[in-house]
Formats: C-alpha cells, structure tokens, sequence
C-alpha cells in the first residue's frame, strides 16, 4: 500500500467492505432542515454552528461546502427538495445521481425499486443498472443511449408499488445473502465439524449459496421467510419510504433535475461509496452472484411482516384482561393499605376517591373492592405529608 501526499487535493480515507449503520429517517429530516437553514440564512446559520463548537476555520468550510454545491446543481437538497443529478463518466456512460438526506434505510429499497424499473424499460441487469444506495443518495450508472437519458420519473413510485417490487426484488440482493448466511449459522444449519475452531467465512459463503439454492424453492422455508422479515422489517425502512413517496406524488417534495459537465462536490462523495462498492464486484459472494428469485408464500409473509390488521390478530379478551390488570382492576393486582394508594397514585397518576376505591382491596378481603369512605381516610393520610395533593374541581 503506497501512502503518497495529495497535492492540491483533500485527502480521502480508505473504504472497506462490510455493512455499516445507516442513518435513520428521523434524523435525515433533522439534516435536510438544517441544510435548508443555513442556505437561507449563512450568517445565522454560523451562530448556530459556532454554538455548536465548529471553530471558525469549520464553519467556513462547511459554508463553502454548501455554496459549491449550490452553484453546481443551482439548489441544494433538503428535506423537502430532492436533487437528480446527471453526468457524464469517463467512459461516456450516464450517472444518475439522487441526492436526498433520508439515510441508507430509505435510499436501500429505493434503490432495489429503481433497479428493478432500469431492468424492465432498459433490459440492463442489476449489475449493469448498478444502483448504490447511500446515506446520502442513490447513484445509477446507465448505458450512453441516443435518447435523452431517465431522470426524476425513475424515482418516482407510488406505495403500493414499492411494496410490491422490494418484497419481489429483495432475495436477489446481497444483503438478503449475508443476512440469509448469519441467520442459517444461527439455526444450526451451517454445523461446524469442530465447534472450537473458527470456519473461514469463505467456506460459510459456499455452503450458505448452496443451501439457500435448495431452500429458494420451498415457500415455506423458515429461515429465508425470517431473512426476508429481518431485511424488510429490521434493515430497511419501508413505511419512511411510502411516506416520502406518498409526499413525492403530492409534491410536498420536490424532485428537481439537474445536468452538470462534472459531479458536484455531493456528488464526488457519493461517488467514492460507488468504486467501493463496484471495484470488487468480481469479487462477490456466490451466493451475492446468483440472485434469483425467491418463491415466497405470500399469506405466511403478511402474517410475518405484520401487515394483517391488529384487530385481526388480537383476541378481545385478552386485550381487556391486559388492561384489568395493568389498571389494577384484577383482585389480584389491587392496591392494599395507604401505602398501595401511594403506589397508585404514583402510577397511574390523579385519581378520584372512586377510581381509587375500584382499585384498593378492602380490609381482610381478597377480592371484593374497598369501601370510598376507608379509601378517602387513607388519602387524607397521604396528604398530610405532601405525599400525595387533592385537586378539586367544577
């Protein structure tokens, strides 16, 4: 590994390959406001930065930052304005940018719904389409064509839609092979021929590919139907992107498209993630390589994914004997002597004599309620110490 200066040129730090956490949708808004913030308003935005405790050589070159992008791409991308951006690589061949804060968890199955639309109108395969999904943004690479190239329409879905292509679209991914691998050692599928010796993982890879090979073809198989929960439910973020898109149809989000001589300087970062991700590729897992479709028992993966209404799937009886008990209605969660008053008030919060009576034992009894006069006797009690405080009202 040669180590050398970068004359005139930041630095970069070197990448790796392995999963990493992604940013959460929540804190994706925070970020595209506060963007927002500081294009508005540069200057009270460096008050803001310095409170933050960015020295001043920081905040110059985060303002800077942002103004390069500006220029470049004419506005920045916010939480209510996504940027497409188009480019032209070394080779002639159109890159497709999105740039858009929402995080890996949101950008992910994009990303697998995008592909999946590149391979119906284009015929591009998932590796020619070469959607990479980021914190921040969806990169495409696609084929010089003599048509004006896809745009802001390749992103554009409704809910419905998304549902349908990431549950069909998600067993030919990588991370649906890793998780399928982790999720097969775990059930013992994968024995070891000596517990305490470490298996290479390239031999876990091998016979993960050939058992999820045997496995695809079996609906039911629990191990992949756990995988594609864990993928859908755990690592991807669903009802964030239906919501974006839903604001994307309505327009409360914008998709601007813009066509630059060079990548921005987003661009330029997100690019970098791209060779990451790509200069391996022939390097890839068997079982990454040979993606294929799944063949899923749709009724059981509803049931799986939650996706039956609750009123369904909860028995009324149950959710009243939870509650009894959790109010200290059951006789036998009912509050006993002044202290479990105390107990409930703390709780449950303000209660009235006959709440508070509905939920006290009475004396020497253990299932018939106590009397409103004993239980107004042991409040009284409690509010001579300030232990407990009686409101009244109209």
């Amino acid at each position: 590994v040669l180590v050398l200066p970068a004359y005139g040129q930041p630095g970069k730090l070197p990448f790796w390959r392995g999963d990493a956490a992604g940013r959460p949708a929540e804190l994706g808004d925070a970020v595209g406001r506060f963007r927002r913030e500081l294009d508005a308003d540069p200057e009270a935005g460096r008050t803001r930065l310095a409170a933050a405790g960015l020295d001043p050589w920081a905040q110059d070159n985060l303002l800077a930052y942002l103004k390069d992008q500006r220029e470049a791409t004419g506005v920045l991308p916010t939480e209510q304005t996504l940027v497409v951006e188009r480019f032209t690589d070394e080779l002639g061949d159109w890159r497709v940018v999105l740039h858009s804060p929402y995080g890996m968890a949101v950008h992910a199955p994009w990303a697998l719904a995008v592909g999946a639309r590149l391979a119906q109108r284009y015929g591009l395969e998932t590796g020619s389409g070469a959607a990479m999904a980021a914190d921040d943004g969806i990169v495409l690479r696609i084929p010089l064509m003599d048509a004006e190239p896809p745009g802001a329409e390749l992103f554009e879905f409704t809910a419905e839609e998304l549902d349908e292509i990431v549950t069909a679209e998600v067993g030919g991914s990588a991370l649906f092979a890793a998780r399928f691998r982790e999720n097969a050692a775990r059930s013992l599928l994968l024995p070891r021929r000596d517990p305490g010796r470490r298996t290479p993982l390239w031999q876990q890879r091998q016979r993960s590919a050939q058992l999820l090979d045997v496995a695809r073809k079996h609906p039911r198989f629990p191990v992949i139907l756990e995988t594609v929960r864990e993928v859908l439910q755990d690592v991807y973020d669903l009802p964030a992107l239906k919501e974006l898109a839903g604001r994307v149809s309505s327009r409360a989000v914008r998709l601007v498209e813009v066509t630059t001589r060079a990548p921005s300087p987003f661009s330029q970062s997100i690019l970098f993630g791209y060779i990451a991700q790509f200069i391996y590729e022939g390097d890839s897992p068997l079982a990454e390589r040979r993606a294929a479709a799944l063949s899923l028992d749709p009724a059981l993966l509803s049931e799986l994914l939650g996706t039956e209404e609750l009123r369904e799937l909860l028995d009324a009886g149950v959710i009243a004997e939870v509650e009894a008990q959790l109010q200290r209605l059951a006789p036998d969660r009912r509050a006993r002597g002044a202290e479990g008053v105390a107990d409930l008030l703390r709780l449950l919060g303000p209660l009235s004599v006959a709440e508070a009576a509905r939920r006290t034992r009475a004396e020497g009894a253990t299932e018939s309620a106590a009397e409103e006069a004993a239980v107004a006797g042991m409040m009284a009690e409690l509010e001579r110490p300030g232990r407990a405080l009686l409101l009244r009202h109209a």
